[in-house]
């Protein structure tokens, strides 16, 4: 039985939400362990949180637990930031700063290619024999890891997620998940 990942955006404050479900109502948790109390959003609304990425095909559910677990810690930007942006960053007032740091969609995209790569370097048996394959709200975020150096694995493949409202996933393949 093939077994998923789900990566939620908020659309107003682009932040990053990891989950084993299809919805991110599901365990109302997982904001309090993902999100620092400073920069979350005061309610959690359904329709404020989109699909990002769904990652299908993990054989077991050790597999997906151990995927989950190293692409959820907190990642860094694909590109580094330069002296220059640190030095800018530095000088924004507090209420610019938080704006700044609840951006997550590149860090937790840079950290799930990062993971994904280091899963083949170990000869993880995370790695699915049949292949991983990565649902895209957009794909130009594949182009965008690739464009800053890192080479997704052979055995990921890239399809377009299929939503309705923002937020409802019609992907066959992954509406059969449990």
């Amino acid at each position: 039985m093939s077994r998923a990942i789900y990566w939620f955006r908020h659309i107003r404050t682009k932040q990053v939400l990891a989950t084993l479900e299809r919805s991110v109502l599901a365990r109302p948790r997982l904001l309090k362990g993902q999100i620092p109390e400073s920069l979350r959003p005061s309610k959690i609304r359904p329709d404020h949180w989109t699909p990002l990425v769904v990652a299908h095909g993990f054989e077991t559910e050790k597999h997906q637990t151990d995927a989950f677990t190293l692409a959820t810690q907190p990642g860094h930007p694909l590109v580094p930031l330069t002296r220059e942006q640190l030095d800018q960053y530095r000088l924004l007032p507090n209420a610019a700063k938080r704006l700044v740091d609840m951006d997550m969609e590149e860090r937790q995209i840079a950290q799930l290619a990062r993971t994904l790569i280091y899963l083949e370097a170990v000869r993880s048996p995370a790695v699915p024999q049949g292949g991983l394959k990565m649902y895209w709200e957009t794909m130009e975020w594949v182009d965008k890891v690739e464009g800053a150096g890192l080479k997704w694995p052979q055995w990921v493949q890239h399809r377009l997620l299929d939503t309705i409202r923002g937020n409802i996933i019609l992907n066959p393949e992954l509406r059969s998940i449990p």
